[in-house]
């Protein structure tokens, strides 16, 4: 059987090995543009591909072919073809023959092909893939890349007639709730979804809790009858797990729970081992949110599936990059703008212990507000489709704990009022033990709505100053206090464009001085980082991304509002503002505005970030004072330089940390 496909995985358990099997896809695919004459047109391609990597506006129609060779053996068996991730609507056909459509370009789907292949024979599979903007999907309007193609891994699943259901919302079928969760004990029910050949029948059923070291500390056997009326059953199974280890109680490796069920009739099995880990979630009085009873002012990132020269098609090696750069600054959240990440980004986040707020693209664009928000049933049906497939494969995940629901929709057009209090209680519905959260940037009824609001406030950079945050907040502590509010903020800041200007960028130019963006975000987290009002602030963006709604005077297109550069290559000023208030494990000085290389005035401004509490500024051999820390910014006014070359260092005192710097004071700048 081997012979027939390259990559088999293996589900190893502690009982009898299951007869499910399933196959990774992701080699042998052929694309060809939709517009090609015909299939002689096309190109290999290994899956995660889009076709247009750098961001072309190549907004279209794009064809994915492979064979695959279906061996005799599997007769009497359900085969499915399961993707992760297709932008954004994607038509499936085998032999010819039209199987399904999946609309939305998030989350995964599956499709049964068992009565369309051709046993002990080769069989042909196409998948349409459309990126084209339609007004009945969401989103209506994006500020980063619309990619097109199969974006990330495809699988092949085989089960017997019987089976853990791979068809519910494309999950493993099994779905965990923890009721009761305490120090001492957790209890809760186990879902299983099963599928079966409309036959009545008798099946036993088995579910083992695996501690993290494999020790099994719940099992459970029983025996239930499965009605043929429907091809389709459900079955609930208590469990409880007696002095457990709870998900985000200490730093580090977290611990990680595996759920295993099996279901035998006859001579049919099947088994499926889902990861969980055991936390609950709650907001207190104080508006902080609180996990496991305790109290965490959340420390959050933004960040987009998108990254230079790949697009949406990211490899593992580039997630574990993405991974430790956001281990590096300390957050404990990131949140995942417009769609879920891949599937590793999570696992992840399940293992090192950060949290994850889940978007559906429910969004408007900055950049497009002429787009508006028209209500539609198909549009209002995309959203909730969207919902629930996005809420049913990131259930069993410790490290979700928000559901977003809207985006800053001020846009002419239909009232979202109603559509968004629908999906709020759809996703309460679905899921009680988690918050929902929407982002707002304008006043009203709208911000009443989820458990919790982010303002999104960008004052000192679309408009105003950034001293104007203060202003507001006040007016948000005197007239809104009773929301549990969040803050959400970002300003572009392009390493290539070096400039020492100290007052707001005209946006017009599109020039983004990397200085103005290390103001910016320096105000504003010592504005919000501690603030009582907040329960916690969201930095946008970790990473720059790619958009043609934003283009440069360098020619680029690039959303440089990151704190990361796009090709995760450099680490901008501004993002060790937050490594030095968030990450208290790695000792560092960061001495900022190195690439302002050459200045025109001898009198400067000295910045410099550390999560240590004492830095010494050494001037050209002369000390210039030591300075206490405020949250990890130092700054030294009216430091007088010379003409020519300075030496700057930053040194914490009777350590061996310190960073240096060279500034040239050039009588010909100006």
């Amino acid at each position: 059987m081997k012979r027939y496909l390259l990559v088999i995985l293996t589900l190893i358990l502690s009982f009898e090995i299951s007869a499910r099997e399933v196959y990774r896809l992701n080699t042998g695919w052929r694309f060809f543009y939709g517009d090609a004459v015909s299939s002689d047109f096309a190109r290999q391609v290994t899956l995660p591909h889009v076709w247009n990597p750098n961001g072309e506006q190549t907004h279209t129609m794009g064809n994915y072919m492979r064979t695959l060779d279906i061996p005799s053996e599997w007769q009497g068996k359900r085969i499915f073809l399961r993707f992760h991730g297709a932008a954004s609507v994607a038509d499936l056909s085998v032999n010819s023959q039209y199987v399904g459509t999946h609309r939305g370009a998030g989350t995964s789907f599956t499709f049964e092909i068992t009565h369309k292949v051709r046993y002990g024979a080769s069989n042909s599979i196409r998948v349409r893939v459309d990126n084209a903007q339609r007004n009945d999907l969401l989103p209506l309007a994006l500020d980063e890349n619309r990619y097109g193609g199969l974006y990330r891994d495809v699988e092949l699943i085989v089960t017997d007639k019987v089976a853990i259901s791979p068809l519910y919302y494309s999950t493993d079928g099994v779905f965990i709730t923890p009721k009761k969760v305490t120090a001492d004990i957790v209890e809760g029910e186990v879902k299983l979804h099963i599928i079966n050949d409309r036959r009545d029948r008798t099946a036993n059923v088995q579910m083992v809790v695996l501690s993290p070291e494999r020790d099994t500390v719940f099992i459970d056997n029983l025996r239930t009858k499965i009605d043929g009326k429907s091809d389709q059953a459900t079955l609930n199974i208590p469990f409880s797990v007696n002095s457990p280890r709870l998900w985000c109680e200490t730093a580090g490796e977290q611990p990680i729970y595996t759920v295993v069920t099996k279901i035998s009739a006859g001579t049919m099995t099947d088994s499926v081992a889902v990861k969980t880990g055991f936390r609950s979630i709650s907001i207190g009085n104080d508006h902080l949110l609180r996990i496991n009873g305790h109290a965490s002012r959340i420390r959050g990132v933004a960040m987009y599936n998108d990254r230079a020269g790949v697009g949406s098609a990211l490899q593992p090696q580039h997630i574990a990059e993405d991974m430790a750069l956001i281990d590096e600054i300390g957050a404990n959240m990131i949140r995942m703008v417009t769609y879920p990440a891949a599937t590793a980004y999570l696992d992840e986040c399940d293992r090192r212990g950060i949290g994850v707020w889940c978007d559906i693209p429910l969004v408007n664009s900055a950049f497009l507000a002429d787009v508006p928000y028209t209500s539609s049933p198909a549009l209002a049906e995309s959203g909730r489709e969207q919902l629930r497939e996005i809420m049913a494969q990131n259930y069993n995940r410790p490290s979700v704990m928000l559901w977003g629901i809207f985006s800053k929709l001020v846009v002419p057009g239909d009232d979202p009022r109603g559509y968004i209090r629908e999906l709020n209680t759809l996703a309460h519905n679905i899921d009680p033990s988690r918050l929902t959260v929407g982002v707002s940037n304008q006043n009203g009824d709208i911000n009443f709505i989820t458990d919790l609001i982010v303002w999104h406030q960008n004052l000192g950079w679309q408009t105003g100053d950034v001293q104007d945050l203060n202003i507001w907040k006040e007016q948000l502590r005197e007239g809104w206090s009773n929301l549990r509010s969040g803050l959400t903020y970002s300003a572009g800041g392009n390493t290539a464009h070096q400039d020492s200007l100290t007052v707001r960028p005209r946006l017009d130019r599109n020039w983004h001085p990397e200085r103005w963006q290390t103001i910016f975000h320096e105000s504003y987290m010592r504005t919000a980082n501690s603030e009582p009002i907040f329960w916690g602030i969201i930095a946008g963006n970790m990473f720059d991304f790619g958009s043609v709604r934003q283009a440069h005077i360098d020619g680029s297109t690039i959303n440089d509002h990151g704190l990361v550069s796009y090709d995760r290559s450099t680490k901008k000023d501004a993002f060790y503002i937050y490594k030095a208030a968030w990450n208290h494990d790695e000792p560092f000085v960061h001495i900022a505005e190195k690439r302002l290389r050459e200045r025109a005035n001898q009198e400067q401004t000295i910045r410099v970030y550390s999560n240590q509490q004492q830095l010494e500024l050494i001037v050209n051999g002369t000390s210039r004072g030591v300075m206490e820390a405020t949250d990890g910014i130092f700054i030294w006014d009216k430091v007088q330089l010379t003409t020519g070359e300075n030496q700057l260092e930053a040194v914490v005192p009777d350590t061996p940390y310190c960073d240096r710097a060279t500034i040239i004071v050039s009588k010909t700048l100006k």
